[in-house]
Parts: C-alpha cells; structure tokens; sequence
C-alpha cells in the first residue's frame, strides 16, 4: 500500500511538472522577461517585445536605415551539425573556428581519404604524411598563421568530439551539457561514455536536433540545480522566510512539501527562457509529405516518429545522473521533449561561421600575378585547394535558438534578413535592415526563400503551422491563379478552333 501511495505521489510530482512547463506564459510575465532580456543584452533602446496581429512580435524601437544592424544576440542555446564536423573545427560552445589553417584544411582531407578507397587513392591528393604534418603543426603554409584563431582548448571529459576557443568556454559548455554528454572516458555520463556514444550515434542516425534537444534539458537541469544549491545555502530563517512567501507546505508532513515547492521554483527559474518559445508536438506539427498518402499512412509516418523521439529520450535519460531524473522528473517526459523538438524545428535559425580556409585562399589568389611571392605560394596551396575541390569554403553550420530573434514573425517581403560580415566570427545572430524601418514597426524576416515560387513558399510554410496569408504571398497567389485561369481559357479556345476545322 505505502509503495502504491509513493508511486503515485511521485506520478502526481512529474504531471504537475510538466504541466508547470508546459504552460503558456502570462503576458505579464512574458513582458517582465523581454524587458530583464533586452537590458541584460543591452538592444533595449534598438528592439522590443510587443502584442502585434498575429501574437507575439520584434518590433523596432527606434528608426533603422536599410543596411543599419537591427539586432546581434547569441544563441540560448546551439550546436554544430553532424554532418558538419568534418568541415569546421570551432568552439562547442560560442562557434568560433579554433587552432591553424593548416589544421582545418589537413583534417578535412584525412577525413576525405579515410573514407575513400584505400586502394585506389586519387593521383592529384597530397601525400597523407604532408597532411598529417600540417594537421599536427609540424609543416606550414605561407602566409597562413594571420588566419589563425585561438589554440583549442580540449574537453576536460578526454574526447575528441569537442574543442573550446577558451577555458571559460569550455567551463560554460561542461557545466551546461557537456559534462553529461561527452563521449571521452572522463565523462560524468551515467555509466560511462558508451551510453553517451549510444545517444549521440543515435541522433547521428535519425535527427540531430536532438543533440540540441539534450544540450536544453540537460542546460535547465544545471541551472536549476544550481539555484537549489543557492538557497538551500541560505541560513534557515531566510530559507523560512521564502517558504512562507510560498504559501507554505503541502504534504501531509509538510517538509516534503516544502521541498517540492523549492524544487518547482529552481525549475521554473530555469526553464523561464525556454518557457517563452512557441511549441508544438514535433510529430503532430510536422506538414504531411507529399510522398506520404493521408490516412493510415500518415498515421504511421507520425507513429514513428513518436517512436524515434522517444527512443532518443530513453538513451538521453541513461546519460544523466539518476538524481537529476528524479529531481526533474518532466525534463525526461515525451510531454518534454517531443514539443521542445518541435519549439526548435519550427523557432531555430541556422548558425553559420565563414571558415578562415575561404579568406586564406581569397589572400592567396589575390597576391600579385607572377610574383615569386605568388609563386612560392601556389606551389604549396594549389595541390591542397584542388583536392578541397569545390568545398574549399563551406563554412561552420549548425542551428541555435535565439530568444529574440525567434519572435520575428515570417513575411514574404521581409524587412530584416539574417547576414554577417567578415568581422563576425562567432555564433551570433546579426539581423540587417533590408530596407529603412521606423520605430514601432514590427520587425519581421522570411523563414524561407522568399524568391522562391509562392506554392513552394507556402509549402515550405507549412513545416512551421501556418499557410502564408502575408500581402506578397496573396498578391502572388492572385497572379498565378490569373495567369493559370488565362491559359485554361486560351487552351479551351484553341482546343474549339481545332474541332471547327474541317477537311
């Protein structure tokens, strides 16, 4: 009987958590944390949080002229593609290339002939030992050390997945994520790396949006543990006094109570920055395929992807430390998890960082034609940058949630566009004015191309709940239905002509 009444008492906790979590803000409290957000940031006299048509919106706080940065914020949280690793080495934690050019270009194409065929390498390759000697800095390459960036710093868990730009950016990352995460053998994931490996492999397989999935929970759990800690230090009338302000205990024997309430506090604290973003459940949101029929088909379509959400949860949850499941026992629910996958597929923006390897070839080919400086040059960059082939200048891409800019609103005639200049070397977000942007005028950018046809843009529109009714997506809409309704009628009238005629 007791270990019925246990479970459902812990059962009652996690339902009240998640619905805790889950619940939409109040636009008290909604316009409470813009205006703490804006000031910490310093944008408060550039941008604002405001109640426009369609919700929530950025508006301008002041004028802005076509050109003028409207907004430059780092992300809440973010990461690196899979896919895209073996084209960047940059800081897991603020996305800024880290170590030498020589090492960026060599590891690109030792990743290249790891997968090629051993025995058929290409006649035009550098030599494998000339590369690994660039890569380890044992060789160099005119003019290259002016694109360097700042020696990695390892991960303190041993692996190779991440390097850091600096130590505070590795602290920060171990202590959000990383720490539980890391797949090196002084990891603090539960039982070893292997279940890290098993988590990361699995997000590899099927959606890497899961990896910023665990960067989030596991960030949240961090934190609030940590407000915990903080006033769990507070001598025991503070601690009395904040109870009372509570409302007091609500278990029968009244410490457990307490607690809970403690517990509810640090969690919402935390998760306050995530509570404001815009959710829905990731397989439910999702637009229907065009390949995939309705009906039982896509039922099935959905069904596996609950199914792969919740077999990414279940290896995420054995990374973590068991005290922190039970403690917060709604950051590892499906309720959780599966809208937060859906809050980032439909609120995320890319992250992208220009490689240093694109400016030094740029360098390069820009030296006097027919100089022995040239010369000298191309002699050691040519080889290199024929076996980069056309990905010499793929830049960092990865994906990152941005507090503010994802309240900007899509519109097919935007008049901001996310874009950054040379000098932009790190994860941020740079909103640029597309044209001139008077103060209180809502501030909004396409989510897709917006020179695209209108079909494909309302399509694409789709994945994010909505079909565009913006003025350029209704005007165009209007002209294609003109133009289709002309050519029907010019068809039907060809198509009589063509029956009159007689032999």
């Amino acid at each position: 009987m007791a270990s019925s009444s246990g479970a459902a008492t812990s059962s009652a906790r996690r339902q009240a958590q998640i619905d805790a979590l889950l619940a939409a803000p109040t636009e008290a409290a909604e316009s409470a944390y813009y205006a703490r957000l804006t000031a910490a940031l310093g944008v408060s006299g550039d941008v604002a949080v405001r109640r426009v048509q369609h919700g929530k919106g950025l508006v301008a706080a002041r004028d802005f002229a076509e050109g003028d940065r409207v907004l430059v914020e780092p992300p809440l949280v973010g990461m690196q593609h899979e896919r895209n690793r073996r084209h960047a080495l940059v800081c897991g934690q603020c996305f800024r290339y880290v170590g030498a050019v020589e090492h960026q270009i060599a590891r690109r194409l030792l990743a290249d002939d790891a997968d090629a065929d051993a025995d058929a390498p290409s006649p035009d390759a550098p030599p494998r030992a000339h590369l690994e000697a660039l890569r380890d800095g044992r060789a160099t390459l005119p003019l290259a050390a002016r694109f360097a960036g700042p020696a990695p710093v390892p991960c303190r868990g041993g692996c190779a997945r991440e390097a850091f730009c600096s130590p505070e950016c590795e602290s920060a990352a171990w202590r959000a994520h990383e720490r539980v995460v890391c797949v090196g053998r002084r990891t603090e994931c539960r039982d070893g790396p292997a279940n890290a490996e098993a988590f990361v492999e699995h997000a590899r397989a099927t959606n890497d949006v899961f990896i910023l999935v665990a960067r989030l929970i596991n960030r949240v759990a961090a934190d609030a543990e940590a407000i915990l800690e903080a006033k769990r230090a507070l001598p025991e009338d503070s601690s009395e006094a904040e109870a009372g302000t509570r409302g007091g205990d609500d278990d029968d024997d009244g410490e457990d109570g307490g607690e809970d309430a403690l517990v509810s506090l640090a969690l919402a604290k935390a998760w306050e920055p995530f509570a404001m973003g815009a959710k829905c459940v990731w397989w439910e949101g999702v637009a229907r395929p065009e390949d995939v029929p309705e009906g039982a088909p896509e039922a099935e379509f959905r069904a596996s992807m609950r199914d792969i959400a919740e077999e990414s949860l279940r290896l995420l949850e054995r990374c973590a430390p068991p005290s922190r499941v039970a403690a917060f026992p709604a950051l590892f629910s499906l309720d959780v998890f599966g809208r937060v996958v859906g809050m980032f597929e439909r609120n995320n923006l890319e992250i992208a960082v220009a490689s240093p390897v694109e400016d030094y070839f740029l360098e390069v080919d820009a030296l006097d034609d027919g100089s022995a400086e040239k010369e000298a040059a191309l002699a050691d960059t040519a080889p290199l940058l024929d076996a980069l082939d056309l990905e010499y200048d793929a830049p960092l891409e990865g994906s990152g949630f941005f507090a503010l800019q994802s309240c900007c609103n899509s519109d097919c005639d935007p008049n901001v566009a996310p874009r950054k200049d040379d000098g932009d070397d790190d994860g941020r977000c740079v909103l640029i004015a597309t044209r001139a942007i008077r103060a209180g005028e809502e501030l909004t950018m396409c989510y897709v191309d917006e020179t695209a046809d209108v079909r494909e843009r309302r399509a694409q529109l789709m994945d994010y709940g909505f079909e565009c009714a913006c003025e350029t997506c209704e005007r165009d809409a209007a002209t294609l239905a003109k133009n289709e309704t002309n050519e029907k009628e010019d068809h039907r009238a060809a198509s009589g002509s063509r029956r009159g005629k007689t032999k």
